[in-house]
């Protein structure tokens, strides 16, 4: 076969495959979802999310301490996060049909979804594209034409890491449990201490009067409201209401200790069995968690002991300035050099980011690329105060706010003293 006819071959396959099922960005969107890498909650109150993973992009809602997070992926300082409750994203209104205002159906295709925000007015983030026939849930209208919609698959926001705690594994699955086991659902219970209810199929050997070589997983096969109604299960049913109020606070404020007796005192008792199994159930449950809140609360002190102590080495070296030699004249931009991870080293076009140490959150004022045919070595200058003169200057274009780009001529340290670790912001 000649090149000439593998070559129709070809454009057929990619014209078949876009007439079919639209572009390969267009099928890449409507993919299955994105596995949770784990579940995190916030730190602390007004934590911002952004639409992109840098503090050039804009706010799009804040969350405050206790809120869970679902992380998809983690790059730099930032972890991407499936959008919160409070988010919404926006779609024009000329490429969704509706006949409710409530339903729509996209009528295009690659048709761009962009990150709302409750805090601005901002929309310029492309989140995904939808093709033709996605259906959407609408939220409501806005005056330039825009639609609000529930965020749809491949729709993710960002949220900066410093301000997020991983749950622990353990935790999440005792929670789980718990809930479970309130509303009837057979549910393992963590332990060994506990036995299981009547009828339980994991309870016990698999033959009678015989040794089972696997070990048992207790289970709570019956819900509270199941068992008869005595003195016993009237106790159980206050303090498991009590449990699942602290529940439902931060993890860091949840007081369970105070529980963990009554629990105990009708797993002590023999009137009624059936009482005692469960509470010898919830006993496990409730020391397990206690203990590993307990882990949790050591974590979060040891993070806040070293977030103290950096935030006090970067003070101290902000008040260190080391003479600099007179900057040359002509300078076009100056600030901190810094890597990129927007123009990452292996891209198409490597970009250095210029950084402003004294702003709030050390934003970035200009990015600095140099060209294919420069010898200038970049490289050893990467974390000090630099000087640079630019052949050419342009603006970045794009999903964030403008910031200049110099195409470098020449690149001078005017401090030889390197910036402590960057800031994250809330």
């Amino acid at each position: 076969m000649s090149s000439r006819s593998r070559g129709w071959i070809v454009c057929f396959a990619i014209t078949g495959a876009v007439c079919g099922g639209g572009s390969p960005r267009d099928v890449l969107a409507q993919q299955s979802p994105r596995p949770i890498l784990f579940e995190g909650e916030a730190t602390a109150n007004d934590v911002y999310v952004r639409s992109g993973d840098s503090a050039n992009h804009y706010t799009v809602c804040k969350l405050n301490a206790g809120h869970r997070v679902q992380v998809l992926a983690e790059r730099g300082e930032w972890y991407e996060i499936l959008p919160p409750a409070e988010a919404f994203s926006l779609i024009s209104g000329d490429y969704v049909d509706s006949s409710d205002g409530k339903r729509g159906v996209v009528n295009g295709t690659n048709v761009r979804v962009r990150a709302g925000s409750v805090l601005n007015g901002n929309k310029y983030t492309v989140q995904t594209l939808l093709g033709k026939g996605s259906e959407v849930s609408i939220l409501g209208k806005n005056a330039d034409g825009f639609l609000r919609i529930v965020p749809p698959a491949g729709a993710t926001l960002w949220i900066n890491r410093e301000y997020v705690q991983r749950i622990p594994d353990g935790l999440r699955a005792l929670e789980g449990e718990t809930k479970a086991n309130e509303t009837g659902v057979t549910a393992p219970v963590a332990g060994s201490r506990s036995t299981a209810l009547a009828g339980d199929s994991n309870g016990g050997t698999e033959n009678p009067g015989e040794t089972s070589t696997k070990p048992v997983v207790p289970r709570m096969s019956r819900s509270l409201a199941q068992l008869e109604r005595t003195a016993q299960v009237d106790a159980l049913a206050k303090i498991d209401a009590g449990v699942n109020t602290e529940l439902a606070k931060p993890v860091l404020e949840r007081r369970l200790e105070p529980f963990l007796a009554g629990y105990q005192a009708i797993a002590a008792q023999d009137e009624d069995e059936m009482a005692q199994r469960y509470a010898q159930a919830r006993e496990t449950q409730l020391s397990d968690m206690i203990a590993l809140l307990g882990t949790v609360r050591e974590m979060r002190r040891l993070e806040a002991k070293s977030a103290s102590r950096r935030r006090g080495f970067q003070a101290e070296r902000a008040g260190i300035r080391t003479v600099a030699p007179s900057a040359p004249s002509g300078l076009d931009a100056e600030g901190v050099l810094r890597r990129s991870a927007l123009y990452p080293k292996g891209s198409a076009t490597e970009r250095f980011r210029l950084v402003d140490l004294s702003t709030p959150h050390q934003r970035t004022v200009a990015y600095v690329e140099t060209p294919a045919n420069s010898t200038i070595d970049v490289e050893p200058m990467i974390g000090k105060y630099v000087g640079v003169r630019a052949s050419a200057k342009r603006w970045q274009q794009g999903g964030v706010d403008p910031v200049p780009i110099f195409v470098a001529q020449e690149v001078v340290v005017l401090e030889t003293q390197e910036s402590g670790d960057t800031a994250a912001e809330k």
